[in-house]
């Protein structure tokens, strides 16, 4: 087996993002040329704790922690599948589409489309 690293933008990544929780399998995102959720990963479960987990993944962004690699299978030339990361990428796609908030630093709920562009770029930095 052949590893190639690729390195792609948060942006790039939940392109096209769409989450419908009563769907579950077969998120996309990377335009449609990745699949976030192929059939043999598990449903998203970030949220099923009241959203700590999901809110933990924007927190450490905003602090500019790492959230670690995130692995892709190529299935054929131009379609992918998350192996591992489909938790933290959908926690992501859930934020930047308005599915959740995080607490700000004076105790309120933050929309990612509220944000100040400063702590928006923390999460999807536009280079």
């Amino acid at each position: 087996m052949n590893t190639t690293l690729e390195k792609y933008t948060i942006k790039n990544v939940i392109d096209g993002f769409v989450y419908n929780e009563l769907e579950g399998k077969g998120l996309f995102g990377l335009s449609g040329k990745l699949t976030i959720q192929p059939e043999y990963q598990r449903n998203y479960i970030y949220a099923s704790d009241g959203g700590k987990r999901e809110q933990a993944v924007i927190e450490s962004l905003l602090k500019e922690y790492p959230i670690g690699l995130l692995y892709f299978n190529k299935v054929n030339s131009d379609k992918l599948e998350v192996l591992d990361g489909q938790q933290r990428i959908t926690s992501i796609g859930r934020f930047v589409t308005g599915k959740f908030a995080v607490k700000d630093a004076n105790d309120h709920e933050q929309y990612f489309s509220g944000m100040a562009e400063s702590q928006r770029e923390k999460i999807m930095p536009h280079y």
